[in-house]
């Protein structure tokens, strides 16, 4: 099989189901495969407080930056927990062996991208739209993969 390191990038759509089925489909019964199935979670998923008149000091920074670790923390381990769920239901009988995770990064696109270029994906299958706003024929998250890696990209419905 010419694709070895597979990589489906998740969140939670009907798409990305699609996509995660069809990865399977492709080298599911390749034990020597891999299929990588990440969440991309934005910075921003949670906002840093603002303290009243602008100022901080330094324990509110603090206190302030352990809350956010905490409840990024709590994020990632929630989607991961759903990542794993849904891999085990779409399953169909795969032999691969199947990487779950979740990215913090800026942007999906720019998750999606470094993910890529860090664990060596040779092919991306992906939903060509999520749950964020439409764009033309492909959604904007898709596109901007498209753009942004080297490696092949299919996308599905």
């Amino acid at each position: 099989m010419f694709f070895k390191n597979v990589l489906v990038p998740y969140d939670e759509s009907d798409h990305a189901r699609s996509a995660l089925h069809i990865a399977f489909g492709m080298v599911g019964d390749d034990p020597d495969a891999t299929v990588h199935v990440i969440s991309v979670v934005s910075f921003n998923a949670v906002s840093m407080p603002m303290l009243a008149g602008g100022a901080f000091d330094d324990s509110s920074i603090m206190a302030s930056s352990v809350d956010y670790d905490s409840m990024m923390g709590a994020i990632v381990h929630r989607v991961r927990a759903d990542i794993q769920n849904v891999v085990d239901d779409a399953l169909d009988n795969a032999q691969c062996k199947i990487v779950t995770n979740a990215k913090v990064a800026n942007s999906p696109v720019e998750g999606i991208a470094e993910y890529v270029s860090d664990h060596g994906i040779d092919l991306v299958v992906m939903g060509r739209r999520g749950l964020g706003a439409l764009r033309g024929m492909l959604g904007s998250v898709s596109f901007g993969v498209l753009r942004s890696v080297d490696v092949p990209v299919l996308t599905v419905k």
